[in-house]
């Protein structure tokens, strides 16, 4: 009887393939369709996709696709058919078209990491209204003396940590220094407390399942993450909950004094705001000020022309007196130099939107519903668009 059960399975298997590949065939497909391929079945070409390259690349998948289907192609990626664009003009479309023709769609498990009402999943009047306070607070905290007074002093004590330390990690040390600095700022929580420790040990948990597989399962990156949200989105109740009982009248001054005291905000939408800030300034931050070390140990004159720059405002200020928002606004080169550092090492390579309805671009069908990946590192690494685009060079940026 056991000995049928092989050839029982594999007629089975025979058929219910040639029924899917009837499906298939039956749907009606869209005119003009870029060129591409939709890789393995369930998984597409997603892993393919997410192949780890060095940050100032295109990487392999890329570059192989562009060469073989142009800047446009089309692809099966994180679940759902998809066109890739590398093309400035059709990312400009979609990038100045949100809520339009396109809006944000982010994979669906990611959801369970970001929660409900994070700015990288809502949309419409709810992300207007969540990025408007974000962006508010931050604009008006750049040029707050006591945030530059912060920022200072938390780098001072930094770089004395390292005075007897051989090696330095500098990408794990500003991870914690960005980390620390975004907690003091958004919840006014001191680096040397113990709740800032605990929060810094779940957060590193949180960001594992932003590069881990979907998976969950017990003792899996992406089961942990989640549940990391979760114990952080406690912390941050219990926060708001205690600043709600403290006294009227206490101003901390800080960003969360300035979503409850000016904003309507339900508690778990204050609780996604405030991780959203957290997640924004730690990961990119950091990891743009290790590109910028980076960077600068390649090309020893963009590391001189700044230290001049750096000198330069020295020279006017009193000894031991702190920077100030017109020293910040003196320095025009080092502003270069993080642009090209954006540039050159591609923080965010690339954003997640869908088409809320059929687009047309150049020839191309974009069929409603079908995610599309605007490609940022394509378009930085353009040459018509940036003169000997693979070199660091800060002064294409001077006006």
């Amino acid at each position: 009887m056991f000995g049928f059960f092989p050839l029982i399975l594999s007629a089975f298997l025979l058929g219910l393939g040639f029924y899917l590949l009837l499906q298939v065939l039956a749907r009606k497909k869209p005119a003009n369709l870029p060129r591409g391929s939709m890789g393995w079945p369930l998984f597409g070409e997603t892993l393919g996709f997410l192949k780890p390259h060095s940050s100032n690349s295109m990487g392999s998948f890329l570059q192989e696709h562009c060469s073989r289907y142009g800047r446009v192609f089309k692809s099966h990626l994180f679940g759902s058919p998809t066109i890739v664009s590398c093309d400035h003009e059709l990312n400009m479309v979609v990038l100045q078209n949100e809520e339009k023709l396109f809006k944000v769609s982010y994979p669906k498990a990611m959801h369970g990491i970001l929660g409900k009402f994070s700015l990288l999943i809502v949309s419409g009047d709810v992300h207007k209204k969540l990025r408007n306070i974000g962006v508010s607070f931050i604009t008006s905290s750049k040029s707050n003396p006591e945030f530059l007074d912060c920022v200072e002093k938390m780098t001072i004590s930094m770089m004395n940590s390292w005075k007897n330390c051989k090696e330095i990690g500098f990408y794990k040390e500003v991870k914690k220094f960005t980390l620390n600095l975004m907690v003091k700022h958004l919840l006014s929580i001191e680096p040397e407390e113990p709740l800032a420790f605990k929060i810094l040990e779940d957060f590193l948990t949180y960001m594992k399942g932003f590069v881990s597989l979907p998976v969950y399962l017990p003792g899996t990156p992406y089961a942990s993450a989640v549940k990391a949200r979760a114990r952080l989105s406690a912390t941050v109740r219990e926060i708001i909950k205690e600043r709600r009982k403290e006294q009227l009248g206490l101003v901390k001054g800080d960003f969360l004094d300035a979503i409850l005291s000016k904003e309507n905000l339900s508690d778990e939408k204050t609780v996604s705001i405030v991780l959203d800030m957290l997640l924004a300034g730690y990961e990119t931050t950091a990891t743009l000020m290790a590109l910028i070390v980076y960077f600068l140990s390649l090309y020893p004159n963009v590391l001189e022309h700044l230290k001049q720059e750096h000198n330069a405002i020295r020279k006017n200020k009193e000894n031991g007196e702190s920077l100030n928002w017109e020293d910040y606004q003196k320095m025009e080169f080092t502003c270069n130099v993080i642009y090209e550092s954006l540039r050159c090492g591609n923080v965010v390579k690339f954003v997640h939107r869908v088409a809320l309805q059929d687009v047309k671009f150049k020839g191309y069908f974009i069929p409603s519903g079908w995610k599309i990946l605007p490609v940022l590192t394509a378009v930085h690494f353009d040459p018509s668009l940036h003169e000997n685009p693979m070199e660091f060079n800060p002064w294409r940026w001077t006006v």
